[in-house]
């Protein structure tokens, strides 16, 4: 007697978490809940539910919702709401094909890391448009017999974020980007560096967790396709910023390539978390301060958007 009352309850548990999964491309897929805080669905229900609302064209479906951008006018710091265009999205999945996407949606979220870096924490070295120096610097920092050697063999003290200044003005950044000719052995400190740089969207590996799905969605059905990262790749392919652009490619052509300022080799800097505190460094000692505040205000931006905060 047992054994059909455990049965009993046992159907009726999958009965239960059967009826939560939002049903494919019907009524329940409508009303599944994204917003501008959700992140890539790793089940296959709720990446086929965000699908079915785009393939709607309901503009009041909450991925539309979602995929809403702020444009920030740099003159009077005005914010102008961007929306999708309904009618565009159900075109685009049109034309790749809800299952693709689907898939497409699975395999980043497949990728995003369980535990990654933070935005804060990443270098802000010289290549995009608002960085000062050369891509050419960092080679030359990481690499004896130039201008610049840093040295992150030996037990130099890893510098804190925006320690100091330009290495142009302050004693503390020049004794930094030269510590590597001070120990008798400049040639120790070398690491492979490539500028430019590009990888494949499906073999770059993400570092960060919270890529939005809103956001990468946004940017697919606006045509993002590749590009340029804006930041810089190690040579293993992992991309330190720019996870967005990757995102949509993903959504996009997988195939598609990404460009970068530059990839280094960080297993020879001691693995990647030690690494980026050199690089944060060397971004830093070349006249770019890691862009703390500005991280802050995009946190805060999103969670007004969500509603999280007014």
């Amino acid at each position: 007697m047992k054994d059909i009352f455990e049965l009993v309850d046992y159907k009726l548990q999958a009965l239960r978490e059967a009826d939560e999964q939002p049903k494919e491309g019907g009524k329940d897929a409508m009303n599944v809940k994204f917003d501008v805080q959700t992140s890539f669905p790793k089940d296959e229900a709720t990446a086929k539910a965000a699908v079915a609302q785009l393939q709607s064209g309901d503009p009041n479906a909450s991925i539309f919702k979602a995929m809403e951008q702020t444009e920030k006018n740099k003159d009077t710091g005005e914010e102008t709401i961007i929306k999708v265009d309904p009618a565009k999205a159900k075109a685009w999945v049109e034309k790749i094909g809800p299952d693709v996407i689907v898939q497409r949606i699975l395999t980043v979220a497949e990728k995003i890391p369980g535990t990654g870096l933070s935005k804060k924490d990443m270098p802000f070295l010289p290549g995009p448009p608002d960085a000062k120096g050369d891509p050419k610097d960092v080679e030359d920092a990481l690499t004896p017999g130039g201008k610049y050697n840093v040295d992150f063999k030996e037990a130099v003290e890893l510098p804190a974020p925006n320690e100091f200044a330009s290495v142009d003005t302050d004693p503390k950044a020049k004794d930094f980007m030269t510590s590597g000719n001070k120990d008798g052995k400049p040639e120790d400190d070398k690491a492979t560096v490539k500028v430019p740089a590009s990888v494949p969207a499906s073999k770059a590996i993400p570092t960060q967790t919270n890529i939005l799905l809103g956001k990468s969605l946004s940017m697919a059905i606006g045509g993002t396709k590749g590009g340029d990262l804006k930041a810089w790749i190690s040579t293993n392919g992992e991309i330190l910023d720019g996870h967005h652009r990757w995102a949509a490619t993903m959504l996009n052509d997988p195939n598609a390539s990404l460009e970068a300022a530059g990839a280094i080799d960080m297993d020879a800097m001691g693995g990647r978390d030690k690494a980026l505190k050199y690089l944060t460094g060397i971004g830093n000692a070349l006249g770019n301060p890691t862009k703390l505040k500005e991280n802050i205000q995009e946190v805060k931006r999103w969670q007004k958007l969500a509603g999280i905060i007014k």
